[in-house]
């Protein structure tokens, strides 16, 4: 039998189930993240963490605002992707996640350097 050939077809539940096992994946990565900056910085309360809100609310905008695209798509339209397009939609997944983690990093970095001095 010829591989390319034959194609698999993700329908519309098996791109939700995939997509959700992405954004709970992706929150607790995020949730694990934030506890580690709150642990470096101290304190919620200090400006150091007060100014990692921003980039928080924005990969939870990123992570819901696609998840609501691609269930609305679902929902009303039916979609159906191959296997290997479905891969790709993590992509967006893992921005956000990699996108909190440079700036808590970075903030957490700062911090320690600010404390030396």
């Amino acid at each position: 039998m010829n591989q390319s050939a034959v194609t698999t077809i993700a329908t519309s539940n098996v791109i939700m189930m995939e997509i959700m096992i992405y954004a709970v994946a992706s929150i607790l990565i995020v949730a694990l993240i934030d506890f580690y900056a709150v642990k470096k910085i101290g304190d919620k309360r200090r400006p150091a963490y007060q100014a990692l809100k921003v980039h928080k609310s924005v990969t939870f905008l990123i992570i819901g605002a696609f998840t609501a695209v691609i269930g609305i798509l679902c929902v009303f339209k039916d979609l159906s992707v191959s296997r290997y397009t479905l891969t790709y939609f993590g992509l967006p997944y893992f921005i956000a996640s990699f996108y909190y983690m440079v700036k808590v990093f970075r903030r957490v970095r700062s911090e320690a350097r600010r404390r030396r001095l």
